[in-house]
Parts: C-alpha cells; sequence; structure tokens
C-alpha cells in the first residue's frame, strides 16, 4: 500500500480533473429490446381510441361504447407509458394506472384528448424509442455504483458476495444487499452509520486490508430541488464519523459535480454546499469527497 494522502490532497485532484462531459456508463444508446411490444400496444391503443371517437360521432348506444373503454381499459399496461394517450394523461395531472383502474376518470380524459389533441393510427419506431430515449434517466440508478466496482475491479479488488469471502480477501468490494444488510453491516462491522434517516443504506464497502471505506455514490447533471437534496445526503455522509477509524466516501459524478468543483456556479445553495463540504473535509480527516479522478487516484494508493 502505498502513503495515503490527505482527504483534501484527493479533494484536490478531483478539481483538478473535473469529469468528462460524456460517460460511457451513463450512456443508453441502444434500442431498447422491447420496442416492438411498445410499438404494438400503442397501435392497439390507438385503434380502440379511434373505434369509440368514430361510435360516439355515429352517437351509438352506451352499452357499446362503454365496451370499447373496457377494452382501453384492459390492454392499457406495461407497455403502455409510451403511447401518446399515456403522455397525454401526465399531462392531465394523472398516472396510467389511475386512468386504467378508473374507468369514469379514463372516460373524462379520453374526451379531453380527443378535444385537444390529433388522433392518427401512425405509430413510428422513431417516436416510440424516442420515449423511452426520454426516460432512460431512471436506468442510472446502479451506474454509478457499477462504474466504481469497475475502476475497482482494474485496480485489483475484487467483488464478493458473503462474509466468508469478505474477510479472507485482502482488497474488495461487496454492494450493501440482503447479506450486507444495514443491520449486519452495523453489527459484523462495529459502526454505527449514524445518518438522520435511520435506515439509509449507503452504496458500497471497500475493504483494503485493514482499511474499511463505505461509499455513496451519486451521478447528478442539475441543480434543482431533487438534487440539492441528494447533495444533502452526501455531505451529511461525508461528515459522519466512527470510532474504529471506518472512512466514508461521497462521490459525485456528472455535469454537476463540475459545477460545484470548479467554484463557476452561483447561488446561496451552491455556496453553502461548497462550505459543508470543506469544513466536513477539515473535520473528518478519514472521509472523503471525490468525483471519477479522485476515487480513481485514492483507490490506487489504497494497493
Amino acid at each position: 500500500m502505498k502513503k495515503i494522502q490527505s482527504n483534501l490532497d484527493y479533494f484536490e485532484i478531483s478539481k483538478n480533473n473535473l469529469e468528462k462531459l460524456f460517460d460511457d456508463f451513463y450512456v443508453f444508446d441502444e434500442k431498447h429490446p422491447d420496442l416492438k411490444k411498445y410499438i404494438r400496444n400503442t397501435k392497439e391503443i390507438k385503434n380502440i381510441l379511434i373505434t369509440i371517437r368514430m361510435l360516439q360521432n355515429k352517437k351509438e348506444k352506451l352499452t357499446i361504447i362503454d365496451k370499447y373503454f373496457f377494452e382501453l381499459s384492459k390492454i392499457i399496461g406495461k407497455y403502455s407509458n409510451c403511447s401518446e394517450f399515456a403522455c397525454f394523461v401526465n399531462a392531465c395531472d394523472n398516472i396510467i394506472d389511475e386512468a386504467k383502474n378508473e374507468i369514469n376518470l379514463l372516460k373524462k380524459i379520453t374526451k379531453r384528448y380527443f378535444a385537444k389533441r390529433i388522433l392518427n393510427e401512425m405509430a413510428p419506431e422513431e417516436w416510440v424509442q424516442a420515449i423511452l430515449d426520454n426516460n432512460s434517466s431512471r436506468k442510472k440508478g446502479k451506474s454509478g455504483e457499477n462504474k466504481l466496482i469497475y475502476i475497482l475491479e482494474k485496480r485489483g479488488f475484487k467483488k464478493v458476495s458473503d462474509w466468508d469471502n469478505f474477510f479472507k480477501t485482502d482488497y474488495c468490494v461487496v454492494k450493501f444487499s440482503k447479506k450486507f444488510s444495514l443491520k449486519n453491516v452495523r453489527k459484523i462491522l462495529n459502526i454505527r452509520i449514524k445518518t438522520k434517516k435511520q435506515n439509509k443504506t449507503l452504496d458500497l464497502i471497500i475493504k483494503a486490508k485493514n482499511k474499511i471505506l463505505l461509499c455513496e455514490a451519486k451521478h447528478l447533471n442539475t441543480s434543482g430541488g431533487g438534487q440539492d437534496k441528494q447533495i444533502s445526503e452526501l455531505i451529511e455522509i461525508l461528515g459522519l464519523t466512527e470510532k474504529n477509524g471506518v472512512s466514508y466516501i461521497s462521490f459525485l459524478d456528472g455535469k454537476y459535480s463540475n459545477i460545484l468543483l470548479s467554484g463557476n456556479g452561483n447561488g446561496d445553495k451552491m455556496t453553502t454546499q461548497r462550505k459543508e463540504i470543506n469544513k466536513f473535509l477539515e473535520k473528518r480527516p478519514n472521509n472523503y469527497w471525490l468525483n471519477t479522478a479522485g476515487f480513481k487516484s485514492l483507490i490506487s494508493d489504497l494497493k
């Protein structure tokens, strides 16, 4: 193991080596494997809507029209959220499952859809894929920790999944899981992980011989209410301390990390965030605030 530098040194490395604007770990550019199912379901929804509108224009009996509303309710499901109708449901301050399960609501939204939108039979593949692409951010939840595991494995750390291998292996990493639950980690490693949110689990446990590091990883590209909450969580983790010398890593990548580290962003919240990060780095010398470059440097020194 090399001589470990101070947490401020790794923070400086992070500041001097900002994130790339294009990171393959957060890119989902392949066509969705269920694209055909989404297209087929979108067409089915359109066909039923066209039938309902035609029957209404002909002033058909309500009992007949209702059969098609129930048919529409049946086909709305797993592959419906990329149809124009499902997007319109969201525009009406509802979610597709609520419209599916409440016929009167479905009728009300359908009436507005006929009045406010153009209805046609087309469901081009590129349209449906574009909506799936727009929702791709939901896939990024575990990408950060997978990226860190990849970096660790490239530097000789072994990914393990049970306590026996964790204690037998000098250099390893594990994800929090059922075996590595918060309760078990606290008991077996004799640590508190004393966050405000009692059952808050982190992402990774990294072991380098007798050194243990608990890591939380986040990827942020924009600022806002939800993002501010995630930054607050990282800052809270940075401020944690353990009697047995366990370290905490607050890892942040993405465009927001660059703004935060470079000092280019304005606003009271960001200024406060920077002050708190610097305060805890000085108060908690065992803890680290890192981006990708800082993390790679620390892991290299741990070996």
